[in-house]
């Protein structure tokens, strides 16, 4: 076998066997592997290459939940603290926010030597932001200097220490309150109409931690039968108050793509059976209505002396004629129990999920509680969601 060869670049040596070495090769050519430098952009790939002339391993390091970002300043004092970097020596692109009057590095890109370079990219300012990691803020309004996703360009040797690095930023993270628009419906002299708005995503981060771990395959099911175009069913959620069916579909709607929201308060439920009421949802077709305290219009109609056009214009959304050609879905909630509704809701073929929400188990609320900053001391019992997140907001006699 042929002897490996080394090549020797600014002190380091490197294993010209690798697949990214060419040891032939001027510093002019390595940089034509690289992509053209572009305006108000950090040449990354060609620094790399003009300084080690290696083509390097990259690591795209993202976090496991869209909302999830990466806290920049905490990463960089943790490379101060542990690689002794000085970031005075970093290439920064600069951009200005006008809000707290304060420039920030839009985009930055670190040598920590040896051959790993580290890029943060449209990086920004948010102060919609939650902390259970309980970072310190770059800003006294509460802003954080946060970035998506994170690139790490590197010599093959330095794989392991890559992983490792890797692994203790997604340490270093806050939750930007990712929000969507919900269309509800109103009503006026002229008939009803939709009305704008802004729902934010609630700090979940374990489904299974929050509502037991048999309904993450309900969640999957749930999320991938509503992602489904043209498409159409029931999903009912049910349990006692506070046991969190409200927080869930928060979650929901947020990994809901392409598909109008309509949510149906309360007082205008009863609303569904109104003859305008189908003619008005004809306009839009593959969207999701989703009614809340739905007790009143889901009532088994044999059970009452009237039987309700309501569960009937239901029914026929759900998996009559109007399902097949408006392709609605329907999410209901309700904390009455499942045996007083029209038992048709629950018709295989119409029914995509229907789950029972409960107080969590003594460990699991424990662990939750110890999660969110509360400790496990006050949990001596099964607890609802609601009351585990609000232990700190007892108001006293």
């Amino acid at each position: 076998m042929p002897e490996k060869s080394q090549t020797m670049v600014n002190g380091i040596s490197n294993d010209a066997s690798y697949a990214g070495a060419c040891s032939d090769v001027s510093t002019d050519g390595y940089l034509s592997f690289g992509p053209e430098n572009r305006y108000s952009e950090i040449p990354v790939l060609r620094l790399f290459l003009g300084k080690y002339q290696m083509y390097p391993s990259m690591m795209e390091c993202q976090t496991d939940d869209d909302a999830l970002y990466y806290h920049v300043t905490t990463i960089l004092n943790y490379l101060r603290d542990q690689y002794h970097h000085d970031i005075n020596k970093d290439c920064i692109l600069r951009r200005y926010n006008r809000k707290i009057k304060k420039s920030y590095s839009n985009s930055r890109l670190i040598d920590l030597g040896n051959g790993i370079m580290i890029h943060f990219d449209q990086s920004y300012f948010d102060d919609d932001i939650k902390n259970p990691n309980k970072l310190t803020a770059d800003h006294s309004d509460n802003y954080f200097l946060v970035s998506q996703i994170i690139k790490i360009y590197y010599l093959p040797k330095h794989d392991s220490l890559v992983d490792d690095l890797s692994s203790q930023f997604k340490e270093m993270t806050v939750f930007s309150s990712k929000s969507c628009t919900l269309q509800m419906v109103c009503r006026n002299s002229c008939g009803f109409y939709l009305s704008s708005i802004k729902i934010k995503k609630p700090l979940i981060t374990d489904l299974a931690l929050h509502y037991g771990k048999k309904f993450v395959s309900i969640h999957d099911k749930i999320l991938r039968n509503l992602n489904t175009k043209d498409s159409k069913g029931i999903v009912l959620l049910h349990g006692i108050p506070g046991s969190g069916k409200t927080h869930y579909i928060r979650y929901l709607i947020q990994e809901i793509e392409d598909k109008t929201l309509i949510y149906v308060p309360p007082d205008m439920a009863k609303e569904i059976s109104s003859p305008q009421f189908l003619p008005f949802l004809m306009e839009y077709q593959n969207a999701i209505l989703i009614i809340e305290d739905a007790e009143n219009i889901i009532k088994d109609r044999s059970e009452t002396t009237t039987p309700s056009q309501a569960v009937a214009n239901l029914l026929n959304l759900s998996d009559g004629l109007l399902g097949d050609a408006m392709h609605q879905q329907i999410i209901a909630t309700f904390n009455c129990d499942l045996t007083i509704i029209d038992p048709a809701l629950l018709r295989k073929g119409r029914l995509i999920a229907n789950y029972e929400f409960n107080k969590l188990d003594l460990e699991s609320a424990k662990i939750l509680s110890d999660k969110l900053g509360f400790g496990q001391e006050n949990i001596t019992e099964p607890m609802t969601l609601a009351e585990i997140y609000n232990q700190g907001n007892t108001e006293e006699n």
